[in-house]
């Protein structure tokens, strides 16, 4: 069985994701070297034009691995919002960080505090949270870290935009990025079945600290200007009988992140 808190670690960003990009930018570097040398002796010639082509594909796309650390939305969502947050990913430091968020701003709920209350910058606001209040990292399963997984690709799939060639693209990229096949499987599977809020929330089962996570990550995938995607995330918190007050904490709080 593949590992679901590594996927979803990897997907927002986390310490494997910023290994990947790392080794790729470096393997995407060296490439580019070596063409280089060829190039200036083929310079003129058509196979000379190839090798340009390539060094040029090598320096900006240096391996589909770059993807995948770059963030789910990256790979599923192919829209503005997607890839602004595939850019800031690694910025959020993976579950830790969605940790941070969603504690952060559940705790300021809590205790009546404004929405953004001692959150100077971004650095604090994804600091992570405590030990066994339900945010760490350590506090999720296999089966809360697919369920946020789950809770992304559908709030990005809210719009019906992901047909069936798509969701193939997706899932040669995937495995082009070195994703193992149960990992492409499931996330094949959560793109073609996406869950709706109230299976989600039935998942949920009352625990607030996981639905506080569930709809800080929603919240980090939503396109504010896509109707749909608005109304899923709504009829979430709805279904999740989260307060509108909680929500607006959660949302100024990814907000915030992504202003960082």
């Amino acid at each position: 069985m593949f590992d679901a808190k590594s996927l979803l670690d990897t997907i927002l960003g986390g310490q494997t994701a910023q290994q990947a990009t790392a080794a790729a930018q470096s393997a995407g570097s060296t490439v580019a070297g070596v063409v280089s040398q060829a190039e200036e002796s083929l310079k003129g010639t058509r196979v000379g034009e190839a090798l340009a082509g390539a060094k040029t594909l090598a320096e900006q796309n240096p391996t589909t691995a770059v993807a995948v650390a770059g963030g789910l939305a990256a790979l599923l969502l192919g829209t503005s919002t997607g890839r602004s947050v595939a850019a800031g990913a690694v910025k959020l430091g993976g579950i830790a960080g969605l940790g941070g968020i969603a504690y952060k701003a559940f705790s300021n709920w809590q205790q009546s505090k404004p929405l953004m209350e001692g959150v100077p910058g971004l650095e604090q606001l994804t600091a992570p949270a405590p030990t066994g209040s339900g945010f760490h990292a350590d506090d999720h399963s296999h089966d809360t870290a697919q369920l946020i997984v789950r809770a992304m690709v559908a709030t990005a799939s809210a719009d019906g935009t992901i047909d069936p060639a798509q969701r193939a693209t997706l899932v040669a990229q995937l495995q082009r990025a070195g994703l193992g096949s149960e990992e492409t499987t499931f996330l094949d599977d959560a793109t073609a079945h996406p869950m709706s809020p109230a299976e989600i929330a039935r998942s949920v089962a009352g625990n607030s600290q996981l639905a506080s996570q569930v709809v800080a990550a929603a919240s980090l995938v939503v396109d504010p200007a896509n109707a749909k995607e608005e109304e899923f995330l709504s009829r979430l918190s709805t279904e999740l009988g989260m307060s509108g007050d909680l929500l607006s904490h959660l949302r100024a709080a990814v907000s915030g992140f992504r202003a960082g």
